[in-house]
């Protein structure tokens, strides 16, 4: 049986969880702005300067946008960028952006900005990367694993996450059943 100090603390627990659900469901009925994350990182990621310091932007051709969160020493990042390399040759309106991942998570010093320029420049020349700033990083909804993709509309409005916590990288014929979906 549990203790009298132990049924105290967890009843705290459950209070203070009961308080912090209860403040963010006021916020979003008072018309509190909405927590950061990747529904609404398309925005921060456009305003960026890449590595280079050249602007983002916006791009009104563009159909659909995916981000993804990548680290030079990754494999399966490669493994994507190879597959979204592809796609973006055959489709214009189809545009990526790179973000990688926190260069003070990386080690041997891969994350450094000439790092992920070479590997760039080795693996996907076409890509324009933006640093991953922990404000930008915060924006992205804080992705533990690379890589991470998000998948944006014209609108910039989010469409899907493919998060590797969760499920496997995205096929090719995944992410073409889903730009032929957006018109891009």
């Amino acid at each position: 049986m549990p203790s009298a100090h132990r049924v105290s603390l967890l009843l705290i627990a459950l209070a203070s969880i009961g308080l912090y659900v209860g403040a963010g469901a006021c916020a979003a009925v008072l018309g509190g702005s909405p927590p950061p994350g990747p529904a609404t990182a398309l925005g921060p990621v456009q305003a960026a300067a890449d590595l280079d310091g050249r602007p983002v932007g916006a791009d009104p051709a563009v159909r659909a946008t995916v981000i993804i969160v990548f680290a030079s020493w990754c494999g399966h990042c490669q493994d994507e960028l190879e597959i979204l390399g592809a796609l973006v040759r055959e489709r214009p309106a189809l545009r990526v952006i790179g973000v990688n991942y926190r260069e003070h998570e990386e080690y041997d010093d891969r994350g450094s900005a000439w790092a992920v320029r070479a590997f760039v420049v080795d693996h996907a020349p076409w890509l324009q990367v933006v640093p991953a700033g922990e404000e930008l990083f915060t924006a992205l909804g804080r992705p533990p694993t690379v890589p991470t993709l998000y998948l944006y509309d014209a609108r910039g409005e989010l469409v899907e996450v493919y998060d590797r916590r969760e499920r496997p990288e995205p096929s090719r014929e995944e992410l073409v059943a889903v730009l032929d979906r957006l018109g891009a």
